[in-house]
């Protein structure tokens, strides 16, 4: 991770408000904590953009990208308006979807419902969209799908506080 995102602002053993760049950023730490866990799956080359749709304070959009290479996640920024091209793709969803999911991988200790995976709700675009201008882009999502729902399942091993 770049020097600006390489460690968390929330303490240890405190729940990690969401959304928040705190929460990607912790689940960054968990994934270049655990190399051997990705290896087993492969790496992964591309810069994913998570977004959740009603999450900014003004109820607008709030998103973060964060940049995987290899076996690591090596950056975690908030996105503005400009970066939007940066990413490879972007998972949009509700502040709710989110939350489900999020909650399905705590219960389960690490691996959610197969209702409330990535694959799962993304499939038919809803309640998660895979947005990406370049469809050879939007494909890195489906070939790095099972490496991006273990950086997600990571956030099991910390506390998540909702706003709402």
């Amino acid at each position: 991770m770049t020097a600006a995102s390489s460690v968390a602002a929330t303490p240890a053993g405190v729940a990690v408000p969401f959304p928040s760049l705190d929460w990607f950023r912790r689940l960054a730490e968990r994934m270049n904590a655990d190399r051997a866990r990705h290896e087993h799956l492969g790496y992964v080359d591309c810069v994913a953009g998570f977004c959740v749709l009603d999450g900014a304070p003004d109820g607008g959009p709030f998103t973060v990208q964060v940049t995987f290479e290899e076996f690591a996640a090596v950056d975690v920024r908030e996105a503005s308006p400009a970066d939007a091209g940066r990413a490879d793709f972007t998972l949009e969803a509700s502040l709710a979807t989110w939350r489900r999911m999020i909650e399905s991988i705590a219960a389960g200790g690490g691996r959610p419902a197969l209702t409330q995976t990535l694959n799962h709700l993304s499939h038919a675009g809803t309640p998660i969209f895979v947005r990406s201008d370049d469809v050879l882009r939007a494909d890195l999502y489906f070939r790095y799908n099972q490496s991006l729902q273990e950086f997600v399942n990571a956030s099991a091993s910390f506390a998540t506080r909702f706003a709402r």
